[in-house]
């Protein structure tokens, strides 16, 4: 839901606003009262329109300084408002209506109409878009939807990402429906709450079929077969909320459970899976390596093609390959063309220079026999190896199987053309190990393609500060930490409206959740509190 926020907020930023046709005052009263004779190829926006203009104006004053504005026929009924800066017509906001009614249908603004630099609180945010609504006369359609999910601010680089996204998603029979296909009221602002994007998807629910929420489970017996400890990782977190190390029980996997059935399943198909989330012991080994700490900054192209040739092997012939190299959103992207479209990519942190990930989707020649798990396992360990710091020689690994795909079920069959997930790799998560306990937040994923034997994907996640970590005494046990979870994580009853390859599915499904809109949940294994980390994330495989 969040990544298609983005999208908006991107292709506005580079929308050229018109200049051709009317060029219209700042003033809304303009629109409404100018004297003079229309031209045959002036528009006028409805008055209700111009209303909600003078309001969000009043709202965000800078939205004044667009003194460009030209008025445009939209698609089907829509009348659209392009407004731009006089000195850069790439700062602007694009507003469209309904041209009988005058409601607003759709806004987009750019981030650097504001360029804002502060940051107001959750309550003040929430509070402003309620005044928002009022504003764009949407109290009918507020009304229609759920309670808002916020966005967090991602504080290791809150320079780059500044945007915050609020979901109200649209209501059923007292549910909201989540995921899937979004409905309801949609929001992007930037951190001082300064609206970049405002949408409102109805629901429309014909030919499809809707569960009664008394098909459901009941919740207490859901939450026993969820909240146990296998479904919890126990370590060090060497920066833990306050910055300092400590031990603890780190949720695994957020719950997506088909609410009738109470078995997992994925999005955004809504078909029942055969991971469960839980720590499997006969899964999880300990190991000793010959750490050789090669480096993971990249400052250039040598930089980059050195690493990529280290991880996918010296058989590409990077310098025959169509290369591009450019900057993602605080990220800096190498990339490497193959003839068939497919790629080589390397990711690194634009201001350190450090490997975010690197994956290989090029083709490859197979072996004469797949990998064995034990010989897959090998080649991973002689990453890990190449890339360990030096003074990290115990580790534990974690071993996934190649994921097993869903059975499809009848209306998919004919949307049915490539596979949607991998199902031929062996997934790797080491964890550096400090006083026989992992340390959850400085991992290596590493993905070895059966088939062909070689490294398709990369992923470090290394802690900012090195070096040891004291010894802690912990004082609740992992039964504790799940009875606690259970108490601070109530589980949500929500509609989930499943997709599969762009198309609808017939039904809605019930589904079970937990929101970790806060963050992800841990439990703190000296003190026993409840937290909810900033650093730690999902175990999901890439």
């Amino acid at each position: 839901m969040f990544i298609k926020g983005l999208s908006i907020v991107l292709t506005v930023a580079t929308i050229l606003f018109g200049t051709s046709g009317q060029a219209l005052a700042a003033s809304p009263e303009i629109l409404l009262k100018s004297t003079a004779a229309p031209a045959p190829e002036e528009m006028k926006l409805p008055e209700g329109a111009a209303q909600i203009v003078a309001a969000l104006e009043e709202l965000e004053p800078e939205l004044k300084t667009l003194t460009v504005r030209t008025v445009k026929l939209g698609t089907g009924n829509e009348i659209v408002l392009y407004m731009s800066h006089p000195k850069d017509e790439y700062v602007g906001a694009s507003l469209a209506f309904d041209r009988e009614t005058g409601e607003m249908l759709d806004y987009s603004a750019t981030l650097d109409i504001w360029n804002s630099k502060g940051r107001v609180t959750d309550e003040v945010l929430l509070q402003r878009a309620e005044k928002l609504f009022l504003a764009v006369q949407w109290s009918d359609k507020r009304k229609m939807t759920g309670a808002p999910k916020l966005s967090q601010i991602k504080e290791k680089r809150p320079e780059i990402v500044r945007f915050r996204y609020i979901e109200y998603p649209a209501m059923l029979n007292g549910l909201e429906v989540d995921r899937g296909i979004v409905t309801g009221i949609y929001m992007v602002t930037d951190y001082e709450g300064h609206l970049l994007t405002l949408s409102f998807q109805p629901l429309d629910l014909e030919d499809t079929k809707v569960p009664d929420p008394k098909s459901a489970l009941a919740p207490e017996a859901v939450a026993e077969q969820l909240f146990t400890p296998d479904h919890f990782d126990y370590g060090y977190v060497q920066e833990g909320n306050d910055g300092k190390p400590s031990i603890q029980y780190a949720w695994r996997t957020s719950p997506f459970l088909d609410a009738v059935t109470g078995k997992q399943i994925e999005a955004p198909s809504g078909l029942e899976i055969v991971d469960d989330g839980k720590r499997n012991p006969v899964h999880v080994k300990n190991i000793t390596i010959n750490p050789q700490a090669n480096s993971l900054i990249v400052s250039n192209r040598a930089d980059a093609e050195k690493i990529v040739t280290n991880l996918f092997g010296t058989d590409k012939k990077l310098t025959n390959m169509p290369y591009d190299a450019r900057n993602t959103w605080g990220d800096f992207v190498y990339s490497w063309e193959d003839h068939g479209g497919l790629d080589i990519r390397l990711t690194v942190d634009e201001s350190t220079g450090q490997v975010i990930n690197a994956m290989d989707w090029t083709r490859k020649e197979n072996l004469s026999s797949p990998l064995t798990r034990e010989e897959a396992l090998k080649k991973a360990i002689t990453v890990l190896e190449s890339y360990a710091p030096i003074s990290a020689n115990e580790w534990q690994v974690e071993i996934f199987d190649p994921y097993k795909p869903a059975v499809l079920a009848d209306w998919m069959m004919e949307l049915y053309k490539v596979k949607e997930r991998h199902t031929d790799n062996y997934s790797f998560r080491f964890h550096r190990l400090q006083n026989g306990l992992p340390v959850l937040d400085h991992n290596y994923w590493v993905v070895i393609e059966m088939k062909s034997g070689q490294v398709v994907y990369f992923f470090p996640t290394m802690p900012n500060k090195e070096g040891g970590l004291p010894v802690l005494k912990p004082s609740v046990t992992a039964q504790q930490a799940a009875d606690l979870a259970a108490k601070n994580l109530p589980l949500k009853l929500s509609y989930f409206w499943p997709t599969y390859n762009g198309k609808k599915s017939p039904y809605l499904q019930l589904v079970y959740t937990i929101d970790t809109y806060k963050g992800w949940p841990t439990v703190d294994a000296v003190s026993g509190k409840f937290e909810w980390s900033n650093n730690l994330k999902e175990v999901r495989r890439p």
